[in-house]
């Protein structure tokens, strides 16, 4: 694999572990006596720290070994971080997120934070650490720093019978033998490094080095390894894995550990002759079983842009089946095998497409995690104490989708929390609420779309000021009249602002017009309620998937239109004295216990001006965000998988229409965006 391979992938793990970070460091604060969790942020902080210093990014290395130092303090002490010390912990990922943008461009400057960050991180630890005695010993004398009891020359091998005796029952004994490179300092390691780790595995009880010579000659390179052998005695209660991990980043010929088990037929023979080897390195043989068994506890990673093009080629194959189900000439043919062979592709077909769709539905918990943080510094910057609940996080959805999401949902609960949020704790008890003002951010399916609310229990929008603001910016017109849903609508406005001041965190304009561009990218909108002195709620409608979508074709006007099946409930023809209409214009039809609007599709889409009476028609009943009603159409045509077209600039604002699709006979076909019906 190419160096340039390599680093690639490693900037790639390296978000991943800033970004995992950043969301156990926020929920750490919560649960500051889970030494579990703070031993998952370490060695997250661990193991991004030897990728930089092995991909040279010294700048990163440095500043990540000081935060390991304060992390590894509190891993190994019994005091507690308090929040002062976990909003420093967090400057710090913001610092390495920024730190490593630098690097991977190749910058000469560093973040603006950086020094400032990293002189607290040492002053903090100056302040937490007691003054350490001088040590009586050289600093030569490794078996005191690093805890040996023995420290031998290479050339004497000890009894095995002396470390086995201080192997408790549930303890082992193993050897580790390094031979490391004379570039291994340029790497970011050395043998301190991971002798230090290795103590928090178990405990070192030997140590065997080859004592090189010509130490004092002035030609000694000080940056070249000459230690190129080392040996170490451990004994340990947990696994050979655990060991491993220590060495991640080093290459399977540059360590070996060996199990020391004892003879029963000779206990006195030495350490040499008396190990069961359990090398990284395997023969062929040994290697094939321990691959497969590897790769079924692992998962795959995919370029996405080969997702893509899966993706496009599932569409291909879906438009082909299509095409070939409509063919009358394949149609004519009375053939019971024929007929059989293509139901049977039919459902192939359907099975290969959901699962390819599986493949970019994941649930959207991440997004909704990485909101605590944003929670947690907008509250901090407003002087506010908010609380967070999460709901539907198991809820899952394109991945694509995701991406466009997280920017969407910082503006908006930034807003919540500055806007939303009463200013004082006393505003809040006068209006008998909590002195904690309340988000929660949920995630459910509706129909065949994906709704995302965010809901503040603040003071609501104020539907005048709103308007007058609207007025002066010359919005609206003077007198004009304006439905609830449009007022609140003007929010979104580029450079609307209701704000009297700015704040860090909005007040210019700035935001909730993104929110709407972001999510109309994605074929999604943003509805808004609210009521004054209650609260308010952001729903974030999206489709399921942007590639393909099961439809049911209607006809209307000699024109095929195509419903998202997700979106219906049930389709019918009605009895006449079900059907009634009010002052003539306004029709209903009674189902069951409900009395549902009837929405005559050829006159929303403005096709033509004809009137059948619906008991001669057929009607869908179609639920959207604001309740059910039944579409009248001429007749339902059938139940098919469609690949979503886009429409392109000019009609993709066309009200209505959510796309377009190519169908059998190769005629384009539209997709029915339900939201907009009615």
């Amino acid at each position: 694999m190419s160096k340039e391979k390599l680093r690639q992938i490693f900037i790639e793990e390296a978000n991943e572990i800033i970004e995992k970070m950043d969301i156990d460091i926020v929920n750490y604060e919560s649960a500051a006596s889970d030494k579990a969790l703070l031993n998952e942020i370490f060695r997250g902080v661990h193991t991004l720290k030897g990728s930089a210093n092995a991909f040279n990014f010294s700048r990163l290395g440095e500043f990540v070994h000081h935060f390991e130092d304060i992390l590894d303090f509190f891993r190994n002490s019994e005091d507690i971080p308090n929040s002062s010390h976990v909003d420093l912990f967090l400057e710090s990922v913001s610092v390495i997120k920024e730190t490593l943008v630098c690097d991977v461009e190749g910058s000469a400057q560093l973040p603006e934070a950086y020094g400032l960050c990293l002189e607290k991180i040492q002053m903090l630890l100056l302040t937490l650490r007691e003054p350490e005695m001088p040590s009586s010993s050289s600093s030569t004398d490794l078996t005191l720093e690093f805890d040996n009891e023995h420290f031998f020359p290479s050339s004497a091998l000890p009894d095995v019978k002396t470390f086995l005796a201080q192997c408790q029952s549930n303890e082992k004994l193993y050897r580790i033998t390094l031979t490391l490179e004379s570039d291994i300092y340029l790497r970011g390691f050395d043998h301190f490094l991971f002798f230090k780790n290795l103590l928090h595995v178990g405990k070192i009880v030997a140590s065997f080095w080859s004592i090189p010579k010509g130490l004092e000659d002035e030609a000694f390179d000080v940056e070249r390894n000459i230690l190129s052998k080392v040996t170490l005695c451990l004994i340990t209660q947990e696994s050979r894995e655990a060991i491993e991990d220590v060495f991640a980043f080093l290459e399977p010929e540059e360590f070996h550990i060996e199990e020391v088990v004892p003879s029963l037929n000779e206990p006195s023979t030495p350490l040499a002759s008396q190990v069961r080897e359990e090398a990284v390195v395997v023969d062929k043989e040994e290697a094939k079983p321990l691959k497969s068994a590897l790769v079924t506890k692992n998962f795959l990673k995919i370029d996405a842009q080969k997702l893509d093009e899966l993706f496009d080629s599932i569409g291909e194959l879906v438009i082909a089946q299509n095409c070939l189900g409509e063919n009358s000439k394949i149609k004519a043919i009375q053939d019971t095998e024929v007929t059989k062979t293509i139901e049977n592709l039919s459902k192939i077909t359907r099975l290969i497409q959901n699962r390819v769709m599986g493949l970019r539905m994941i649930p959207i918990r991440d997004t909704f995690e990485k909101m605590k943080r944003v929670v947690r510094d907008s509250s901090k910057k407003v002087n506010k104490p908010i609380h967070l609940t999460l709901e539907g996080e198991e809820t899952e959805i394109d991945k694509t989708m995701v991406e466009a999401l997280s920017d969407p949902l910082v503006h908006i609960i930034r807003n919540a929390i500055d806007h939303g949020i009463e200013g004082t704790q006393e505003e809040r008890l006068q209006a008998g609420k909590s002195e904690e003002g309340n988000v929660r951010l949920r995630a459910y399916h509706r129909g065949g779309n994906i709704i995302i609310e965010v809901r503040d229990d603040g003071r609501g929008i104020n539907k005048s000021k709103v308007y007058q603001k609207a007025l002066e910016r010359g919005l609206i017109e003077q007198d004009e009249v304006l439905s609830e849903n449009q007022i609140y609508g003007l929010i979104m406005q580029p450079g609307f602002s209701t704000a009297d001041t700015i704040s860090d965190i909005s007040g210019r304009g700035v935001g909730l017009d993104v929110v709407r561009t972001a999510i109309e990218a994605v074929r999604g909108k943003v509805d808004i309620s609210s009521q004054e002195g209650v609260g308010t709620t952001f729903s974030i409608v999206l489709p399921l998937t942007l590639a393909i979508i099961d439809g049911m074709l209607v006809r209307s006007n000699e024109k095929i239109f195509i419903i998202p099946t997700l979106s219906i409930t049930e389709s019918f023809r009605p009895l006449e004295q079900n059907v009634h209409s009010a002052r003539g214009k306004e029709e209903f039809v009674q189902l069951r216990s409900e009395l549902l609007p009837i929405v005559r599709l050829n006159h929303v889409l403005d096709i033509d001006e004809n009137a059948p009476p619906p008991w001669e028609c057929t009607l869908v009943c179609v639920e959207n965000s604001r309740g059910k009603f039944a579409l009248l159409v001429d007749e339902l045509v059938g139940r098919q998988q469609v690949v979503i077209k886009t429409l392109g600039a000019f009609l993709v604002k066309t009200e209505g229409i959510s796309g377009g699709a190519v169908m059998g006979n190769g005629e384009i076909a539209l997709i029915l965006n339900v939201e907009e019906l009615y």
